[in-house]
């Protein structure tokens, strides 16, 4: 009974062990059959991409050759030909220029600016500084319109070279001025201020002509110069023979210390004869001209 047992045994333990070996066979198998589809495949697609690769190359256009660009020639220069050397007997001599006994004339920075003329009422100057010494008494309301447009053109004539100064004298010894008390180069801004002047005045009041006349000849530019030129308008003060005199003298002595060179032209507005008188003289005495106005 034992032994039959046993048997049994052997047996059951030996088919198990042919069961194993069967089924680790069989695995085996199927494992290889797979690797060797799946190497077939891979060399497959190998073989299909390769195979796109020469369909792609065969369909590819043959590149067509560059073209053939021609070099640029240097242009080359011909070299210019060198003056041929002086041979000693050939130096050129030159010749003796004729002697000259022109003045040598000043650099033009050092020449005096070149003085312009000036016109008022008629009377014309080559002068540089001018000073328009006016009466705006109440006994020129009326005539105001003709001064003012003499001047305006005078004034406006003016070159940049020029300095001048617009003094109206009225009521009482009041004096009305451009220039802030000096002669001042004739700028557009000059001019203009001096116009604006001349537009606002009015005649009023009785006058000190003398005071005036001293106030025109103390004026100086910027180089401290006075004027050259004053020109003197009125209408008269109705002197008598001895007060006319009076007057001409005060005037004359104040100009030889103020401004000695200074030249009075005179200009009268309907003038009494002894005014008239006075205005000539005083004109000559300082080397300038009377101008009667009726």
């Amino acid at each position: 009974m034992r032994q039959l047992e046993a048997d049994k045994g052997r047996v059951r333990y030996w088919a198990l062990v042919i069961s194993v070996t069967v089924h680790a066979v069989a695995l085996a198998v199927f494992t290889g059959v797979k690797l060797s589809a799946r190497q077939a495949d891979a060399a497959a697609a190998r073989s299909g991409l390769s195979m796109q690769m020469i369909e792609k190359a065969v369909e590819t256009p043959t590149p067509k050759p560059k073209p053939k660009i021609k070099p640029i020639e240097k242009v080359v220069e011909p070299e210019k030909p060198q003056p041929k050397p002086l041979v000693a007997d050939e130096t050129p001599i030159p010749e003796p220029q004729p002697e000259t006994t022109e003045p040598i004339e000043p650099s033009p920075a050092f020449t005096e600016p070149v003085a312009h003329e000036v016109e008022f009422f008629g009377q014309k100057s080559i002068v540089q500084r001018i000073c328009y010494v006016v009466d705006c008494s109440g006994s020129m309301y009326g005539q105001m319109y003709r001064v003012k447009s003499q001047l305006k053109e005078s004034i406006l004539k003016l070159n940049s070279q020029q300095a001048f100064t617009v003094l109206f004298f009225t009521e009482g010894r009041q004096i009305l001025m451009t220039g802030e008390g000096k002669l001042q180069a004739a700028s557009v801004i000059a001019k203009s201020e001096a116009l604006e002047l001349i537009k606002r005045i009015r005649p009023g009041g009785s006058t000190d002509a003398a005071h005036a006349l001293d106030r025109a000849m103390r004026l100086r530019d910027a180089d401290n110069l006075s004027p050259e030129v004053i020109y003197f308008l009125t209408d008269g003060f109705d002197l008598d023979a001895d007060g006319a005199l009076e007057f001409v003298e005060k005037i004359e002595t104040r100009r030889k210390m103020l401004a000695p060179a200074v030249v009075l032209h005179t200009i009268g507005f309907w003038p009494q004869e002894n005014d008239r008188k006075m205005l000539d003289v005083l004109a000559a005495v300082t080397g300038g001209e009377f101008v009667e106005v009726k």
